[in-house]
This record gives structure tokens, sequence and C-alpha cells, in this order.
């Protein structure tokens, strides 16, 4: 069975991601000046026409899969049920072939990433409300990020970026053709290469490919998130609030964030304690007792101890994880409780404003909308971790 992607692990924390959220909220409201009578002290910028694949996205597509390496008997085992008798050469050959269907999964899930940066960037996602007078151009943080490659002092940013997203997407689609054409000769040159053995290789891959098909699934949506929250912000701010509602709305998403996190987070503890406890019973009965007791020469004492030993861990484990489900809990308690106090006192001190003063129903309504994505955001990320931890459950 393939083994987890060794990167991934810190895709799925929940504080890492949304800080991610929140830079590219913030640096689209603080965007870097350039300064002109500074020398910099970095090295010269190369043009993004003259950087590699890899460079002008930050992914290695031809980094090895751990679960495909030669040192992984999984792959091995899947052909030999096939094709008992294949050769050491035969089996390195299909190998190969299934090395460049993992580098097409990883393109294609790449290209879709791109696609999703530029219409956002565009102003190309479908609106359900009118977003008159809102500029619907939003370009993510990792493409304005980049866009010092582009060296052209006539044109915009918003044109660099446009520029820019236009090369990565041509040179992801030539390099898609490339390992296209690599797989056709390859599989038309191995040895009694079947629908069936193609059928298999295809279905190892892709299960070999889940994590990071998670993943990039994760941070698809995690652009559209983004986009989502900036036109509500935009169209918030068309409706000149003053300072105060303008703090108040910045309240309310930190309180719902808070709100949101502790309670998915608590769900998913709850939701994962019996399946952790069930694989870690399961494999403290297949080891890692200490050495000291296999020593025992008698064998009954050993048993003995042995299963205590094993009865203590298990305990152990199940008490600190009940633990911190308990914790989360009153966590998730303290902040909805927070949340829901603040929001009462902020609906009866409107009553008392003049009219002038109150928000006025649009405004009520993008703040709605603005907590719901939050929360809908934050619920996205947390199934992507139940999935993840699924997956780890079935390897293990």
């Amino acid at each position: 069975m393939a083994q987890p992607m060794q990167h991934s692990q810190s895709i799925w924390n929940e504080v890492d991601l949304s800080q991610r959220f929140s830079q590219l909220s913030s640096s689209l409201q603080h965007p870097k000046k350039k300064q002109k009578n500074k020398v910099s002290k970095q090295s010269k910028i190369i043009p993004y026409t003259e950087l590699d694949l890899t460079q002008l996205i930050g992914v290695n597509i031809n980094q090895f899969p751990p679960y495909l390496c030669s040192s992984n008997e999984s792959f091995k085992e899947t052909i030999h049920a096939i094709r008992p008798k294949i050769s050491q050469n035969h089996l390195e050959e299909l190998r190969h072939v299934a090395i460049l269907m993992n580098k097409m999964l990883l393109l294609e899930k790449l290209q879709t990433l791109w696609i999703t940066y530029r219409k956002s960037g565009m102003g190309e996602f479908q609106q359900t409300r009118s977003t008159k007078d809102v500029g619907l151009k939003i370009w993510p943080f990792e493409i304005r990020s980049r866009i010092k490659h582009v060296e052209n002092a006539n044109i915009t940013d918003d044109e660099k970026c446009h520029l820019f997203v236009d090369h990565c997407q041509k040179k992801l689609n030539d390099q898609n053709e490339i390992y296209r054409n690599q797989l056709r000769y390859r599989t038309s040159h191995v040895m009694d290469y079947t629908s069936a053995m193609e059928l298999t290789i295809e279905n190892f891959v892709k299960q070999g490919f889940m994590y990071q098909r998670i993943e990039y699934d994760c941070r698809i949506a995690l652009v559209q998130y983004h986009y989502v929250d900036e036109i509500l912000k935009r169209q918030y701010l068309i409706e000149n609030p003053n300072e105060n509602q303008i703090q108040l709305l910045k309240r309310f998403c930190k309180l719902k964030y808070e709100e949101a996190i502790t309670k998915y987070h608590f769900n998913s503890l709850k939701q994962c304690i019996p399946a952790h406890l069930a694989l870690n019973s399961f494999q403290n009965q297949l080891g890692g007792k200490p050495s000291i007791i296999d020593s025992i020469q008698d064998g009954t004492i050993r048993k003995k101890l042995s299963k205590h030993y094993i009865e203590v861990a298990e305990q152990a484990k199940a008490d600190i994880m009940i633990l911190a489900r308990d914790t989360a809990e009153g966590q998730m308690r303290q902040y909805q409780k927070q949340y829901n106090m603040e929001m009462n006192q902020v609906w009866q001190h409107e009553k008392m404003l003049p009219l002038d003063q109150r928000l006025t129903p649009t405004m009520i309504h993008m703040m709605e909308k603005r907590l719901a994505n939050i929360d809908a955001r934050l619920e996205f990320i947390y199934k992507c971790k139940a999935q993840l931890f699924q997956l780890n459950t079935n390897v293990a």
C-alpha cells in the first residue's frame, strides 16, 4: 500500500492554512511599495522566460514519489499479484510507466490550480449576486509574489500577473504533452503490456497520489474562498461604512474564525479518537514493547508483562486523547458563548443608534455572507484533514 507524501502534513495544519489565508487578505490591503533610491543587495532578477518550470511554479514535478521508490515493496507486490514471474528489468520498466502516470496526475492538478489563479486574477469566477462598481480582479498572493520576474516597467502589475500566469500555463501544457508522448513511447515498448496491466498500474498510482490530490484540492478551494471573501469585503466598503463599522466587521470575522475553528477541531477529535485508539491497539499488539521485556527468559512472566505493558500504554494514550477532546470542547463552548454574546450586544446597540449611523441592509447581508464564508472555508479544511486521517488509517 502507498505511503503518505512527506510534505503533506504541513498543508493540513489549520493554523498554517489560516495564516496563509490571512496573508492573502492583508497583502491586498497593504501592498509593498518599491523603493527607487536603494540598491538591492539581492542577486540580479532573472526574467521569467529564462526560468524552468520548477523555478516558475515552485514545485519539483520530477521529485520521486516515495511510494514508487525501489525500496518500497508495494509496487512490486501489486505487479506480482497479476504477473508472479516477472523479471526485475521488466518490473523496473513498469515502475517508470507508473512514475510517468504520477507526473501526469500532478500536472493535471497543477493545471487546475493555475487555471483557478487565472480566473481569480481575471475576475472570471461566476458571481451569484450583483457586483457592480466592485473590482473583480483579484490576483492571489502566490502570483503577485512572483511577478518580480516580469521585467517590464511600462505595464501594470495586473498585466504582469496576466503575462506571468499565461506563460506558466503554457509551460505546464507543454510539459504535460512531453510526459504524454513519453508514456506513449514507453508503453509501446514494454514487453507484454496488456490493458489489464495498465489498469492495475493506473489504480495503484491513483491510490498513491491520493494524498497530493487532497492537498491540491484544498489549495484550489482556498483560492476560491479567498476570492469570495475579498469580493464581499469590497462590496461592504462600497457602502461607505464609518470607522466603527469597519472595525466591527473585522472583530466579527475574528470571532467567527475562533468560534468555527474550535468547533471543527472538537468535531475532528471526537470523530478520530475511536479509530486512533483502535489503530494504536493494533500497533501495540504488533510490537513496541521495551527490549527488557523481550529479554525475559520465562515465557509466562514475559507474556504477562507484555500484556500489562500494552494495557497501560493503551490506557495512557486513551486518557491523553480524551483530555485533548475535553479541552477542545471547553474552548469551543467558550468561543461560542463569546461570539453569541458580542453579536447580541451589537444588535442591541444598533437599535439605539440614529438611522444614519446604523448598518445598512447591504452591510448586514455582506457581513453575514462573509461570516458564512469563513465557516465554510474551515469546514472544508477539516474535511480534508479527515480524509487524510482516513487514508493514514487505511495505510496502517
